[in-house]
């Protein structure tokens, strides 16, 4: 079963939630860039987000970017510390890595009983997760 997440769905929910419009290119099929422009005074950001690996338990991604945009993402992070579930989600700014833990997120359990996602990949319009059914 393959479960599709249209690239404009997302990006109208983070707009929405967010007040934020960053924009999505596919750069490979493990790999999208992710870019987004404060204000006219500050150069555009992009993180390239690298799909490591994919497990019933967790997905891990990498991530890159340039030096400048690694030095705020961490500030960023260490400001927003204490709102991220580190039992949901580490981030490693040291090696880049984001780490979400699929089985600690309740919204989840109940899917995940029934099957393990197996990969996810990019294309030009969309985020495509593949899912297997579980073997009981």
């Amino acid at each position: 079963m393959n479960v599709q997440l249209n690239y404009e769905e997302i990006l109208s929910y983070v707009e929405n939630k967010y007040h934020v419009k960053p924009m999505i290119n596919t750069v490979d099929e493990s790999t999208l860039s992710i870019a987004y422009k404060m204000n006219a005074f500050v150069p555009t950001m992009t993180v390239d987000v690298h799909v490591d690996e994919v497990s019933q338990e967790s997905v891990v991604l990498s991530y890159n970017c340039s030096t400048i945009v690694a030095g705020l993402l961490k500030g960023i992070i260490l400001l927003i510390e204490e709102k991220i579930p580190k039992h949901k989600i580490n981030i490693s700014t040291d090696d880049k890595k984001i780490y979400i833990h699929l089985d600690a997120i309740k919204q989840l359990e109940k899917i995940l009983e029934f099957v393990v996602p197996t990969r996810i990949n990019f294309d030009g319009n969309s985020m495509n997760v593949c899912l297997i059914p579980k073997t009981m």
